[in-house]
């Protein structure tokens, strides 16, 4: 366990991140520029505002496909991240350990939607709310508890990135006492990110850039790219400060090596 306060996480996973982008420019690259093909197929295949066809079903096949696409290549490129900050380990090899990390991680993940997907529904059938309000009521609830179990559970994920099993009960047992840290240092550090975003749209608005008038080819293209800029960022900057605090609090977890 390596000791650190929530201002130095917050300020080190900035650092970090910025690290990891200089030193690997060839999988940032790479990256953005599956994330923006990734997401023109996505765009493709969703209703747009302002126009009065549906997409076809190819159309629509083929962004569900990009989206599962979309999510595997943000998986492996958060346990690239994870690798790069505990273990210094560069762009090279693309998928580390034969791509067992990646391979847990995604199904760890489906794992923890699908056991909140089914609690979601048997909450609904036992609940049968017949009002707006009583099914907004269980989105919240559902959603409250899966922000807990995912804090909860984050440790496990730069664990699994550096080769180590899945071991539910020792990420649980490592975050006990720690969620308000685990989920706060990310939090902080991708404020930033939000400000630029929110910039960027409150920008739009004045130039009197409407969700119809995005629909033509070229404006579809920007909006993927700058989608992709900013998953990238939002990964970079999530990945390596849980990685950090990986470090800080894993005890039952394997330790880093150079912890």
């Amino acid at each position: 366990m390596q000791q650190m306060t929530f201002g130095e996480c917050v300020k080190r996973t900035w650092a970090s991140a910025r690290e990891a982008a200089t030193q690997m420019p060839l999988l940032m690259l790479g990256a953005f520029l599956v994330y923006t093909v990734l997401a023109c197929v996505a765009f493709a295949g969703r209703p747009m505002p302002g126009e009065g066809e549906m997409p076809s079903g190819g159309l629509v096949f083929a962004a569900n496909i990009a989206s599962l696409l979309n999510s595997i290549v943000y998986i492996g490129f958060i346990v690239k991240i994870h690798r790069f900050v505990l273990l210094r380990e560069g762009a090279v090899p693309l998928l580390p350990l034969g791509g067992k990390p990646l391979a847990r991680v995604f199904g760890v993940g489906l794992l923890i939607t699908l056991a909140l997907v089914v609690s979601a529904l048997v909450l609904y059938a036992v609940l049968r709310p017949h009002y707006a309000g009583g099914v907004a009521f269980i989105g919240v609830v559902v959603g409250a508890v899966w922000i807990f179990v995912a804090v909860r559970l984050s440790l496990l994920f730069p664990a699994i990135s550096t080769g180590s099993r899945i071991d539910l009960r020792g990420a649980w047992h490592d975050s006990s006492g720690h969620f308000w840290t685990l989920f706060g240092v990310p939090f902080v550090a991708v404020l930033p990110l939000v400000a630029c975003a929110i910039v960027a749209l409150i920008v739009l608005g004045v130039a009197g850039v409407t969700p119809a008038a995005i629909a033509s080819p070229s404006w579809l293209l920007l909006l993927a790219a700058g989608q992709s800029v900013g998953n990238i960022v939002f990964a970079l900057i999530t990945s390596a400060a849980l990685a950090l605090l990986y470090r800080r609090y894993a005890n039952r977890l394997p330790a880093p090596p150079d912890a």
